[in-house]
Order: structure tokens, then sequence, then C-alpha cells
């Protein structure tokens, strides 16, 4: 009977361990966050945001870049929110861009990065 009991405790930690073990990641925002930080480019925290073309989204500021990430519920959602993303850039420099199922769009309202470097660094190393 012990060893029956040892054997059922032994797969309860390793189901455990398995489940701990896997992507900390809990959203496709959650992942570009990551990336960012990976690179040193740690976003001051995110708050929610309301904006017309997503409904879960955070803004923010990424060295003087107004930063706005929003988790959809699949890759082809963020893709058609791209051009809203656009509109929320209006007339400055930026970009909008699905990446996954995360719209990431960041806008230069301060002309913080006048060779458009800061934006395309975002861009890049944020996961597909």
């Amino acid at each position: 009977m012990r060893s029956w009991t040892v054997a059922v405790l032994a797969v309860a930690l390793v189901a455990a361990l398995a489940a701990c073990g896997g992507d900390k990641s809990s959203s496709p925002r959650d992942a570009v966050i990551e990336a960012w930080k990976a690179d040193k480019l740690a976003p001051p925290a995110l708050t929610a945001a309301q904006v017309s073309f997503g409904k879960d989204c955070q803004g923010g500021t990424i060295e003087g870049i107004d930063v706005m990430l929003c988790n959809f519920p699949s890759p082809a959602e963020a893709n058609a929110a791209e051009d809203a993303g656009l509109a929320w850039v209006g007339q400055a420099t930026g970009a909008s861009q699905a990446r996954g199922a995360a719209l990431i769009v960041l806008a230069d309202r301060k002309k913080a990065d006048p060779n458009g470097r800061t934006i395309n660094r975002l861009l890049k190393l944020a996961p597909k």
C-alpha cells in the first residue's frame, strides 16, 4: 500500500512540475513585454486603456514612444485591427502591427525617435 501512495504522489509531483514549467506568458501582450524586457526595454507598468479598436488594451510609454498593446482572441482579429491602430497613431510617426493575437501600436508624438530606430526595435523584438 505504501508503494502505491508513493507512486501516486510522484505522478502528482511530475504533473505539477510540468504545469509550472511551461510558458510563463499568460497573454500575447505578456509575451511582447517579456521580449522587450529581455532586450532591456522595460516599459513602466502599462495601464488599462479604452480604445475603439480593442477591448483588452493597455498603454504606456517606452523611451518616449506611446505604446498600446492589445490582446485579441485570434491573430485574424488582431490583423483586422491594424488600420484602426494606425488611426490611433494619427499624424505622428508610428506603426500598428499584429504579432500573433497581440496588436502593437506605437506613436512618436513627442518626436523622441527621429530616426525611427526605437519603433523599429520594438517591432522586431516582439514575437511573431
